[in-house]
């Protein structure tokens, strides 16, 4: 994976590393966010919709073994598109907000 999004630090592999640096382990690439984000929209859009835009931005690090869970609310609709604004968190804190337009069929 680390081939993948060219997220080539050690502390995104390298436990004993990040722990070295007062981390509790692995970082979680921010990458990820944004495809958890883009997921969760297309679970809720539908297998027939795509992604047309999004902007993600990073509030906080997540660590290999945390528990994120993605929120979402439609905030506007026109036509064949939503906007959703998204939120991704980590137990109590935001670790990354997007704003995400989605193209529905039809």
């Amino acid at each position: 994976r680390r081939a993948a999004t060219w997220a080539w630090h050690r502390l995104h592999y390298d436990a004993d590393y990040g722990r070295s640096r007062k981390l509790p382990g692995v970082i979680v690439d921010g990458q990820a966010f944004g495809a958890l984000l883009a997921r969760a929209a297309l679970d809720w859009a539908g297998p027939r919709a795509f992604i047309a835009k999004m902007s993600l931005r990073m509030k906080s690090m997540a660590f290999a073994g945390d528990t994120l869970r993605a929120e979402g609310v439609g905030s506007e609709v026109k036509k064949n598109k939503v906007i959703l604004t998204q939120r991704l968190m980590n137990q109590d804190r935001l670790a990354a907000e997007a704003t995400t337009e989605i193209r529905l069929p039809g």
